[in-house]
């Protein structure tokens, strides 16, 4: 793993030493948790990926964005200096990471790039879950998306954040909308979806390595390797 800025006092490590894409992974609400899913970046790099994992920060004037395009274009560069085309970037995000996610892929026209695949894991779909490229809740019905690669909504099944029933809404939301969507049930929790588990004297989510945590991961890590297949 290396890690490098992708912006002035901005972090992001890149794990893997040999890959035939790469993935951004984007971690969930709060600042600066790129630490929290280290493990499942591990995960998804040992099946022959490059993954970038970016700090954010949801907290931001902006709501993320400046932080969410500039790893976007790191992850982009990370790709075009191993000789890997940037448009087959896979964008995989947590919780309000997979809130970004979606409005990325709503946002990639404008921003002249392509997203291979997106995997949106308990992606947050509420009245808090505001679109960080837009600061807008997530549109109803969503717009038709042409261009978009597979969207890969994967649900937790003890997720009392993101319920199953929210995630499955919400993936059923953009398959309306002519979205080329597939839905998975992991079985695990708001936390161990991602390989972490809450803190409470923290208050924050921190990585996780009981077994069934360790089983998820592996899940989700195929899902991801596997997206854009």
């Amino acid at each position: 793993m290396i890690t490098e800025e992708h912006a002035p006092g901005r972090l992001a490590d890149v794990h893997g030493d040999d890959g035939a894409g790469v993935v951004l992974l984007w971690h969930g609400r709060g600042a600066d948790s790129r630490t929290a899913v280290a493990d499942l970046a591990g995960e998804i790099a040992g099946h022959g990926w490059y993954v970038v994992v970016p700090d954010w920060d949801s907290s931001a004037p902006d709501g993320g964005r400046s932080d969410l395009l500039s790893s976007l274009e790191h992850a982009r560069g990370v790709a075009t200096a191993r000789a890997i085309d940037p448009d087959r970037l896979v964008v995989a995000g947590w919780s309000l990471g997979g809130t970004a996610a979606v409005g990325l892929v709503m946002q990639a026209p404008a921003l002249g790039i392509r997203v291979a695949a997106t995997v949106l894991l308990s992606p947050g779909d509420g009245p808090r879950a505001l679109d960080p490229f837009t600061g807008e809740p997530l549109p109803a019905p969503f717009p038709a998306a042409p261009h978009a690669g597979p969207v890969h909504v994967v649900s937790a099944t003890r997720d009392d954040i993101a319920t199953p029933d929210l995630v499955r809404g919400l993936e059923a939301r953009l398959r309306a909308a002519g979205w080329p969507t597939t839905w998975t049930e992991v079985e695990a929790d708001h936390g161990s979806i991602a390989m972490t588990r809450y803190d409470v004297d923290l208050d924050r989510f921190v990585p996780a390595d009981d077994e069934a945590t360790l089983a998820a991961g592996r899940r989700v890590a195929e899902i991801v390797a596997t997206s854009s297949a």
